[in-house]
């Protein structure tokens, strides 16, 4: 009897010890067996793509949720913006005004009141219009330019005298302000110094002259090349005088005023 307990004690050491030497180091062969009859393993939804033909329901007799997936319309990605020089957008300005090689001539129609720069060509007797540029500044108010630096953009016909690569602006051209109505209105009201170096620039700054930003300038730069500056006329208006009139006020110190609208308005309502 005495011989049996520590026999006892001993098998059960022993038993112990192997037991738990194969709990740890034999999970490989026990674990699945364990698992397949006596585990349930918890459904976890996984996150999908949203869109309508995706839903999350319950299908009997499972207690857990399930997942029901169709497959997704396919998304189309979206196309990488395009990056084009100034000469590719120009390119297409033509392009969608029908040209395949560079029009003979450009009329700019500088509108102050509604800030933008139209740009215009003719051909086979029609005008046509190849696009727009917003000013990106702009200073003074309506009303014609009669002295330097009363930071007025003028008003009138105008031509471009010269195209400037080196500008503090980026690039320029040269407006060929004052013009003959201008010097002689002035000579007829004893007025000098009427200022001058009235630009279409670029950048986003101006004191009297019209800005419409560096890439657009480049665009307008390139064209203004091919074309020619003496193929180049300029109408700067106060308003659209297509859409618009203006009321002259009775005492305006300059009777000529109505004269030089009425000028402007002609060679603007054929574009």
């Amino acid at each position: 009897m005495k011989n049996i307990i520590p026999h006892f004690l001993l098998f059960t050491v022993l038993f112990f010890g192997f037991a738990s030497l194969f709990y740890f180091y034999g999970k490989n062969i026990w674990y699945p067996y364990y698992k397949k009859h006596s585990y349930k393993e918890t459904l976890t939804p996984q996150p999908i793509v949203p869109c309508d033909e995706c839903t999350l329901t319950h299908v009997e007799p499972l207690q857990q949720p399930t997942i029901v997936q169709k497959e997704c319309p396919e998304q189309k990605p979206t196309p990488p913006t395009e990056i084009l020089s100034s000469k590719q957008k120009l390119k297409r300005h033509l392009a969608d005004s029908d040209f395949i090689v560079y029009p003979n001539n450009l009329t700019l129609i500088g509108l102050k009141h509604e800030k933008v720069l139209e740009v215009w060509t003719k051909k086979n007797g029609k005008n046509i219009h190849i696009t727009s540029y917003p000013f990106t500044a702009f200073s003074g108010i309506l009303g014609p330019k009669v002295k330097e630096g009363d930071r007025q953009i003028p008003e009138g016909i105008y031509g471009i005298s010269y195209l400037n690569p080196n500008s503090k602006y980026h690039l320029s051209m040269r407006i060929n302000y004052p013009n003959a109505f201008d010097k002689r209105k002035a000579r007829e009201e004893k007025r000098s110094n009427l200022g001058g170096d009235i630009m279409i620039h670029g950048n986003a700054v101006t004191v009297g002259c019209i800005p419409i930003g560096d890439d657009k300038i480049e665009e307008l730069y390139f064209l203004a090349q091919k074309v020619g500056i003496n193929n180049i006329k300029v109408i700067l208006a106060p308003v659209d005088f297509r859409r618009m009139e203006v009321s002259i006020n009775k005492k305006n110190k300059h009777p000529w005023l109505r004269e030089l609208y009425t000028q402007i308005k002609k060679e603007m309502v054929t574009y």
